[in-house]
């Protein structure tokens, strides 16, 4: 009966609050973390399990997330383990949200430098061509800069639209989860 009480008034909860919250089922802290790295859990790796999971749950939620709820059997429970998981899995997700902001911000450097580059190669062809030399040399740099100058404009546009594409799931859920709260109770 007391279960039911406790569904209930998460339902409510969950009903009043604008965000939402992600529950996760698990048996123990390792269920956590990798089963492959035997590392104390401060510096272990998250499990890939888990983050699909996690990744899964927040792709279904289209508001902002509150809180991680993570629910494991009271007897597995310590609230110094649970303080240091709860820093380690915080720390996980802002590691990543910074790795892909970096990479985005790289990346769209890359590719403005390249689309100028382009731009500056077409505007080289167009320059010779206007000479209307009879010079083999500029009929050769005419001929390469021409071609090259459209690849590398359109190239550096189609993946400055296409990657940032690709990365916006990895993005947005890093995002959600480095604002949400993580929070370890029982089941």
């Amino acid at each position: 009966m007391e279960k039911i009480q406790e569904l209930e008034d998460e339902e409510q909860i969950q009903e009043q609050a604008p965000g939402s919250n992600i529950s996760v089922w698990v048996d123990c802290y390792d269920d956590i973390f990798s089963d492959f790295d035997l590392r104390p859990f401060i510096s272990r790796n998250i499990s890939d399990d888990f983050l699909r999971e996690v990744r899964k749950l927040s792709h279904e939620t289209q508001s902002h997330i509150d809180e991680l709820r993570l629910l494991l059997p009271e007897k597995v429970r310590d609230k110094s383990t649970e303080r240091v998981i709860t820093k380690r899995l915080h720390g996980h997700f802002v590691k990543n949200l910074h790795y892909f902001q970096k990479k985005k911000k790289t990346e769209r450097k890359k590719d403005v430098l390249l689309n100028l580059l382009g731009i500056f190669m077409m505007i080289c062809a167009g320059y010779i061509s206007s000479l209307k030399s009879q010079s083999v040399l500029l009929h050769i740099l005419l001929v390469s800069f021409e071609p090259a100058g459209w690849f590398l404009l359109w190239i550096s546009m189609e993946h400055l639209i296409i990657s940032s594409r690709k990365e916006k799931p990895e993005f947005e859920f890093y995002s959600k989860m480095t604002k949400c709260k993580i929070v370890l109770l029982n089941r």
